[in-house]
């Protein structure tokens, strides 16, 4: 049968055992890296075709890509778990206005209050009362230097019901405007930069006698303004006062005006005064609430990219490790030869490169089994002539090296006779049972070659001529006297031999071959059962 045509059924058959371990797309990925399986004729072709087909139909794709891929998807879940966590971010609830008062409003509504409670006790006042109905100058002078000396920050005006001052002292405007109000409404306040309370004077019967009224200096006020501090350090403040006819003075300013431009005020008004407090706050855009929100997604998105990339580099780091053992398994079973050890970095690898492993071993096995075969004499059982040569040639080429060798030349004593006797079988036999003899009075180290018909070789490595005559001679003495070739026939052994030896000056590898050829003849030609010695010139 034709080597190529062997080669082919090798070839397909360890195809199909790969295909049972559903590795096809990996082996012919190696198979194509390592030039493994590329047969010659019509194997090799239908071979090439069939992983042609499958590189055209299969989608290119890298581990990259399916590493961007993953990269681009996590980046896009995170974006919308940010989406989510923005949206469901607690709103701004708004807030009552009592509870949205800046601290200097409520301060100054205390201040307020304060001089109200003051105003209402100083009406109460025993002393008051007498002042109010005795009007003596030196009762009411007397009570006012008491309450100046409590509070020197504060003027106090006793006014009669009939607007009689009975205190001595100025009347501003708005505190007339405030006595005239007052006997309307019982109590009141007014400012322009002084803060006046009044309060009324009531006697034991209930009868009302007159107004207390307390008046705050405006540099108190302005200091309380100027050092409170406002609701946040963006917002800005205006103390308003209305002035009855719909128009607002503004007395006091605090923080950034540029701010009112570009908002609405919000209005707290300070109960027991005229005045209002206008704040005007920063209002963030809505890229400013959402700034923080995408930062952290493009932070989130800049470490999985990170992470995910590096992976995937190991990965593919990994697997291309994994695949150049792959291709040296390849590439040693090409070469007829495995390493102790195969390592991969993936467990994925193991299995099949376990059982790659497993069927290269067979296959080498198979390999060398049919290799041996074709070194062997299928008769014999000892080594043919393409062996012999081989060998010959390479204990030729060892002799620079200052190695001796010999060889000895064998041939079976009347076997024509025997195959002319009893047939071809017996011969045939005759030549089985001489190998047998051979290869069980040599030596491990002797190289037994059938060179053709009844003749054989025995080579010596290593072994001077000298030594190789004694081998000789004791081959001859252990060899059975005579063996059965068929039932009922049975034939003396013996044989003649002719022993030479390689010599460095030999010009070529068969000149040893010929001198013992030569001393074969001789010991034929001398009555046979003999070994004749021809030593190299």
């Amino acid at each position: 049968m034709h080597p190529t045509g062997a080669a082919c059924r090798v070839r397909l058959h360890w195809g199909m055992e790969f295909g049972y371990i559903g590795a096809w797309n990996l082996l012919s990925y190696v198979g194509r890296l390592s030039g493994m399986g590329s047969g010659s004729g019509r194997c090799g072709d239908n071979k090439h075709k069939r992983l042609g087909f499958l590189a055209h139909t299969m989608p290119h794709t890298s581990i990259l890509r399916f590493g961007l891929i993953l990269t681009s998807a996590l980046v896009l879940l995170a974006g919308f778990v940010t989406s989510a966590f923005y949206l469901s971010r607690p709103q701004v609830q708004p807030v009552a206005e009592e509870l949205d008062k800046p601290v200097m409003a409520t301060q100054i509504e205390f201040l307020a209050e304060a001089m109200q409670r003051s105003a209402a006790q100083i009406a109460a006042h025993p002393k008051t009362l007498s002042c109010f109905a005795s009007a003596a100058p030196e009762v009411c002078q007397a009570q006012a230097a008491n309450l100046h000396a409590l509070n020197q920050d504060a003027t106090v005006l006793f006014i009669t019901d009939g607007q009689n001052q009975l205190l001595p002292g100025f009347l501003p405007g708005e505190t007339r405007r405030l006595i005239a109000g007052a006997g309307q409404n019982g109590a009141g306040a007014a400012a322009t930069f002084n803060l006046s309370l009044s309060h009324p004077v009531v006697n034991a019967e209930g009868q009302r006698l007159g107004f207390v009224i307390v008046e705050q200096s405006v540099p108190q006020l302005q200091a309380l303004f100027d050092t409170l501090p406002l609701p946040d350090a963006a917002a800005y403040a205006e103390l308003q006062q209305n002035r009855g006819d719909g128009a607002v003075s503004v007395l006091m300013r605090r923080g950034n005006q540029a701010i009112k431009r570009n908002a609405h005020p919000t209005l707290i008004a300070l109960a027991g005064t005229p005045w209002t407090i206008a704040v005007w706050r920063h209002d963030k855009p809505a890229i400013e609430n959402i700034a923080p929100y995408a930062m952290g997604w493009l932070v989130a998105s800049l470490v999985i990219a990170i992470l995910v990339m590096a992976t995937i580099l190991a990965v593919r780091n990994r697997v291309t490790d994994s695949l150049r053992i792959l291709v040296k398994l390849t590439n040693d079973l090409r070469q007829q030869r495995l390493r102790p050890e195969y390592p991969v970095s993936l467990a994925e690898f193991r299995p099949p490169l376990e059982t790659m492993l497993k069927l290269g071993r067979v296959m080498m096995g198979r390999q060398k089994e049919a290799t041996s075969q074709a070194r062997m004499d299928h008769l014999s059982q000892v080594n043919n002539r393409r062996s012999f040569d081989e060998k010959q040639k390479e204990l030729f080429a060892s002799l620079k090296d200052g190695w001796s060798h010999s060889l000895l030349i064998l041939d079976i004593d009347n076997f024509k006779q025997v195959n002319d006797t009893f047939g071809h079988e017996a011969g045939d036999q005759l030549i089985i049972k001489f190998g047998e003899a051979l290869k069980a009075c040599l030596r491990n180290s002797d190289f037994i070659a059938r060179l053709g018909g009844d003749e054989f070789c025995v080579l010596f490595p290593f072994t001077p001529l000298e030594r190789a005559q004694e081998l000789a001679e004791r081959l001859r003495a252990k060899m059975p006297e005579s063996v059965e070739l068929i039932p009922g026939v049975t034939q003396k052994l013996s044989w003649s031999g002719g022993l030479s030896e390689f010599s460095r000056d030999d010009k070529g590898e068969n000149e040893a071959l010929a001198r013992a050829d030569a001393a074969l003849l001789e010991a034929k030609r001398g009555g046979r059962n003999a070994t004749r010695v021809r030593a190299a010139a």
